[in-house]
């Protein structure tokens, strides 16, 4: 235990010196969305009905405010790391970040159906789009011109590109895999009242892989290594079977906030255990409750009496799920690590690349 820690403490040494770079990184990202924004509405076929390209710019706006733009930036990272240095220029990062704002408004897409699915009120600190007056269930048509704005970028600037059909089929494939996990968390949320028997880590890590691995982290990076122009697909492969890894352990990471997290920090209010969701917290909590807790978790577990959820909260103190979930943590870190490491030395792909996306997430607070 103490050598992972060690060496752990040094990856993290070795990483850190490249925080001022990242966020020198999420400036110009940033700065860039206005000019991505303008791009639609002026010289794609939203032109044609600037009433409409208009609105979607109000909707872009708003919803891709705010957060840490990890996939986004993942895709540009991943190309900066993966592209021979020669190759690297002025024009081919902004396109990396064009599309990795791409990436960003799936992702926003995505949030706008869940926080209507999940009735949330509150994302980003700020109130969902469909909360807000005049917005309602218009939000769906809305999240549909986020997704229609996505392959319009895509087309203007990577159309030429000889890897054009294979971007497109990563973000089709991406669509796909979430739509599933999304599913399957639905599903589980809305089950008997009273039946857990699915609430199995099997069944938590499909949901995670589905709903969150695919677009979070193989998505950017693959993305990355198409614009890098690699495209053999033992490279795909490997870099799919380590992304899941860091996926599932993001995912882990978010299902512990949302219980343990403070909202001025997170920016949101934790709803996993009023919505009765498969999370991390709760699959754990199954596994270890003796018979008189499980029955205060199947009464309590899923309502949305202010009571019950603070009975759970209590219950996962009384587990001591904070001490559990810290050291699934660092296994799970240390686990990538190895991983990375035994990456084939004739690989395209750059361990510092995991490495530095490790280093972006482990022991986050929002």
């Amino acid at each position: 235990m103490i050598r992972g820690i060690q060496k752990q403490n040094i990856l993290r040494m070795a990483t850190n010196a490249s925080i001022s770079e990242l966020q020198r990184e999420k400036e110009t990202f940033q700065d860039l969305l206005p000019n991505v924004i303008e791009t639609l509405v002026k010289e794609t076929r939203f032109r044609n009905m600037p009433e409409v390209a208009n609105w979607t710019k109000e909707v872009l706006e708003y919803n891709l405010q705010g957060g840490k733009k990890t996939r986004g930036l993942t895709t540009t990272l991943a190309y900066e790391t993966l592209e021979s240095p020669e190759n690297i220029t002025e024009e081919s990062l902004k396109v990396s970040r064009v599309v990795g704002w791409c990436v960003e408004m799936l992702h926003a897409y995505f949030l706008v159906l869940d926080d209507i699915m999940d009735s949330s009120t509150k994302r980003r600190g700020v109130p969902c789009w469909y909360h807000l007056p005049n917005i309602g269930l218009g939000a769906i048509n809305d999240s549909i011109l986020i997704h229609s704005a996505i392959h319009e970028i895509l087309k203007l600037y990577c159309g030429n590109m000889p890897q054009y059909r294979h971007i497109v089929d990563l973000f089709n494939e991406a669509l796909l895999y979430t739509s599933m996990g999304q599913h399957l968390d639905f599903t589980m949320a809305h089950r008997n009242k009273n039946d857990y028997s699915l609430f199995t880590l099997e069944r938590y890590s499909s949901i995670v892989k589905y709903k969150t691995a695919y677009y979070t982290y193989k998505l950017p990076v693959c993305l990355g290594l198409l614009l890098a122009n690699k495209l053999d697909k033992e490279t795909h492969r490997k870099a799919e079977e380590i992304c899941l890894e860091i996926g599932h352990l993001f995912q882990m990471q978010d299902d512990f906030i949302d219980n343990f997290g403070i909202e001025k920090v997170t920016g949101k209010v934790g709803t996993d255990i009023q919505e009765g969701k498969c999370s991390w917290l709760a699959v754990q909590a199954l596994q270890r409750c003796n018979p008189n807790q499980k029955k205060v978790f199947v009464v309590c577990y899923g309502s949305p009496e202010p009571a019950h959820i603070d009975r759970i909260r209590r219950l996962y103190e009384e587990l001591d799920l904070r001490s559990i979930y810290h050291e699934e943590e660092r296994k799970l870190y240390n686990s990538v690590v190895e991983h990375v490491r035994k990456l084939p030395k004739e690989t395209s792909m750059s361990p510092d690349l995991f490495l530095k996306l490790l280093d972006m997430i482990y022991d986050r607070k929002n």
